[in-house]
């Protein structure tokens, strides 16, 4: 049986009077789930914030169900349960290092086009070096063993004709073999 989970979105921009969208799903249909609310499938306020030409990043992803979502929903402040919106004060406060507070957020588990949406919420031109993994790492370098040079092989007219032979055998056609009678097949 699978268990359900509870997710955040995180809005950017916000969408006037909202920064987030909370939902609930099984934790196995949770991609097809946030497929639909990029297709605008979704909820209204994701279909919306698009509509817009606005998107959004995952801001939480947590065990729960449709009370968990509920309870989140009443609380009237995502933000507080928003790993976005708490690295972003985490980083604002100095409690956070720019490093850290991107991590915080998602970094290592987005997608390419998720981590650029993190760096404009974050107001950032560009990743810091850290987080770049190497895109062209130095090949370990393998010291180099000549392989020996076998001896090289002397032909003899008896290994020559032989290889005629077979080259022979192999490209001179077969004659087919004669069908079979109902006669010999019975007998």
């Amino acid at each position: 049986m699978s268990r359900g989970v509870v997710y955040t979105l995180h809005f950017w921009p916000k969408l006037a009077h909202a920064g987030h969208y909370t939902g609930s799903a099984r934790e196995q249909r949770l991609a097809r789930r946030l497929t639909d609310h990029a297709l605008g499938r979704g909820a209204r306020i994701t279909q919306v914030q698009a509509q817009r030409g606005g998107d959004w990043v995952l801001g939480r992803v947590e065990p729960g169900g449709r009370d968990r979502e509920r309870q989140l929903k009443n609380m009237h402040n995502a933000a507080k349960h928003c790993d976005v919106c708490q690295a972003l004060n985490g980083r604002q406060s100095g409690r956070l290092t720019t490093e850290q507070a991107l991590s915080k957020a998602g970094w290592n588990t987005a997608s390419q086009y998720q981590q650029s949406l993190l760096l404009e919420i974050f107001g950032l031109q560009a990743a810091p070096d850290s987080l770049i993994p190497d895109k062209h790492p130095e090949p370990a370098v393998k010291p180099v063993i000549p392989t020996p040079r076998p001896e090289p092989v002397h032909s003899t007219p008896e290994i020559d004709a032989l290889v005629d032979a077979l080259i022979e055998s192999w490209t001179t056609p077969k004659a087919e073999p004669a069908p079979e009678t109902d006669m010999e097949a019975g007998a």
